[in-house]
């Protein structure tokens, strides 16, 4: 079996980095955006098996991204968990109306986003087998 494929998304380059060398340490294959343009873009063209991706940021929010991957039936299963500094109730309902599969808050440990991940990455395998 392929290694899954995350698409990683946050305009803070350390946190990219930390959260990057992480996954791959964990057996993922990880690429990177720093925006909502380039967010959407490469998913739309790797097809990455899960999005891990800030709700603030330049070139469209979280919720813009997730809103649009939602609605193209190319990514509309795609798993998406939210690594965001924002607690408002309104951020994490409009998530959940959006189809988040995941809500996770900074500052976060990294092992619980990892879980987050193996969780998410193996119910799409569970859901490919049927």
């Amino acid at each position: 079996m392929s290694r899954a494929r995350i698409l990683l998304v946050d305009d803070d380059p350390e946190l990219l980095e930390a959260v990057r060398i992480r996954l791959r340490a964990n057996g993922y294959e990880v690429r990177t955006a720093s925006d909502g343009v380039q967010a959407t873009r490469l998913a739309r063209l790797d097809h990455p098996d899960l999005v891990v991706l800030d709700i603030g940021m330049p070139g469209g929010d979280g919720h813009t991204v997730a809103s649009r991957l939602k609605a193209d039936p190319a990514t509309m299963f795609l798993p998406i968990i939210f690594l965001t500094a924002r607690t408002g109730e309104a951020d994490f309902e409009r998530a959940r109306r959006t189809g988040v599969d995941k809500y996770l808050v900074k500052p976060f440990q990294v092992n619980e986003l990892v879980l987050a991940v193996d969780e998410l990455v193996e119910r799409v395998a569970q859901s490919a087998v049927v």
